[in-house]
C-alpha cells in the first residue's frame, strides 16, 4: 500500500527535491520546485523543467533573512531537480559573500 501512494505522488510530481546546507553561519534551504507546461492545448504529465527556490537564514534563527526565486539567466527553467538545487545553492552562497562583504566594509566618508 505504501508503495503504491509513493509511486502515485512521484507520478504526481509531489516531491520536488530539497536540500539543506550550511554556509558561514548560515542555514541555506533550496527547493526544485516543477514547472508544469500546456503546450498546444494539452496538459503535460511531466514537468517541463524546475525553478530554484532559496531560503536563507542565520543559524540563529530558523525565520528566512533572504528569499530567492529563479530559473536559468534567459528566463529559462533548469532542466533537471539537481541542476536547479546546486544553482541554488550557489546563488545563495554569491549573496550570502555579498552581505558580509556589506557589513565588513569600512564606511567611506
Amino acid at each position: 500500500m505504501q508503495e503504491a501512494i509513493f509511486h502515485e505522488a512521484a507520478a504526481l510530481r509531489k516531491f520536488d527535491m530539497h536540500r539543506s546546507y550550511r554556509y558561514k553561519d548560515f542555514i541555506i534551504a533550496v527547493n526544485a520546485e516543477s514547472i508544469e507546461g500546456i503546450p498546444n492545448g494539452k496538459v503535460l504529465s511531466l514537468p517541463v523543467g524546475y525553478i530554484a527556490v532559496v531560503h536563507i537564514s542565520s543559524g540563529a534563527s530558523s525565520k528566512p533573512i533572504r528569499q530567492l526565486s529563479f530559473g536559468q539567466d534567459n528566463g529559462r527553467p533548469f532542466a533537471s531537480e539537481a541542476e536547479a538545487v546546486m544553482r541554488g545553492y550557489g546563488a545563495a552562497q554569491c549573496t550570502i559573500d555579498g552581505m558580509i562583504t556589506v557589513r565588513t566594509s569600512p564606511s567611506t566618508g
